[in-house]
């Protein structure tokens, strides 16, 4: 789900105290999309703070460094191949010092969302939180809707 980063840090903090209006949340995904580092620079003492009290590891960050377009590009290639070193290595990324793992592109909400339902195969409703300009809104919505089976991902969205 992306949601705010206020939001993030409250339902760590709910989660770790067992505050009971959170029971049913499991796992928070927290995807943030941006063209540049700098852009997002701003956020990384809120992250690490709220990666620091997740006590019960309910909190699963992902960094989106938008400009690099193709995933064949050599210059994308190689920062993807040092960023997966260096993480492995050192469970940090290279690029924020989070334990966020950080992507190269745009991410692909189909295959995000097709792996968390793999992943999570006994969750029946994903709730999946946007906020952004409407066209990341709608995208997001689209992939939304193209899950079938058993489970549903339920967008809400916030534009600006």
């Amino acid at each position: 789900a992306v949601v705010s980063t206020q939001s993030t840090g409250d339902l760590v903090h709910r989660r770790n105290t067992h505050q009971s209006s959170l029971a049913k949340v499991k796992k928070v995904y927290f995807f943030w999309a941006s063209r540049s580092q700098k852009q997002f620079e701003w956020l990384l003492d809120i992250l690490g703070k709220c990666e620091r009290e997740d006590t019960k590891g309910i909190l699963d960050n992902h960094i989106f460094i938008t400009r690099f377009y193709d995933k064949s590009d050599l210059r994308t290639t190689i920062l993807y191949i040092c960023e997966r070193q260096f993480q492995g290595v050192s469970n940090r990324s290279m690029f924020t010092g989070l334990k966020a793992i950080t992507h190269f592109g745009r991410p692909n909400f189909d295959k995000i969302f097709e792996d968390l339902q793999q992943t999570h195969e006994d969750v029946r409703k994903f709730g999946v939180f946007v906020c952004g300009p409407p066209a990341m809104s709608d995208s997001v919505k689209e992939s939304c809707s193209k899950i079938t089976g058993k489970q549903t991902f339920v967008a809400y969205a916030e534009n600006f």
